[in-house]
């Protein structure tokens, strides 16, 4: 059964190194696992869509929950989906700009920047916008 999973969790480091290491990963391993998906790095919180078979996304989450580079691991959705969001995408990369602020906050009117914060059930459909904006990194520069 296919399932989508977003969660969010602080960045230990604020350098790119651990965005770096993140993406190579993925890319290297997400193919062989099945597994699509994309990251944001929003004010030091990442925000990761992980899309795949119900072990395999059991079994990265798991290994996601113990990495050093991530802290305060939480689960914002996760459900069983009919196809794949991110179908040609072993991982792609956003962060922050004018246009992504803009999208958090028509899914959160007057809030501040805060995944953590962030109603839940507006994951993924918040996702599915930010997949619209411009600025993806399927390769980082």
């Amino acid at each position: 059964m296919l399932q989508r999973l977003v969660y969010a969790s602080h960045a230990s480091a604020t350098g790119s190194e651990d965005v770096a290491a993140i993406l190579d990963w993925s890319r290297r391993v997400n193919p062989d696992l099945g597994v699509t998906g994309v990251l944001c790095l929003l004010d030091g919180v990442y925000m990761q869509c992980l899309e795949g078979e119900a072990q395999m996304i059991d079994l990265l989450f798991a290994s996601i929950r113990v990495d050093r580079r991530h802290r305060d691991v939480t689960p914002l959705q996760r459900r069983a989906v009919p196809r794949r969001m991110f179908e040609s995408w072993s991982m792609a990369l956003l962060g922050w700009n004018d246009t992504t602020r803009d999208i958090f906050r028509s899914f959160s009117p007057g809030r501040k920047l805060d995944l953590y914060a962030n109603d839940p059930t507006t994951a993924a459909p918040m996702l599915r916008a930010l997949v619209r904006a411009p600025g993806w990194k399927l390769a980082l520069d």
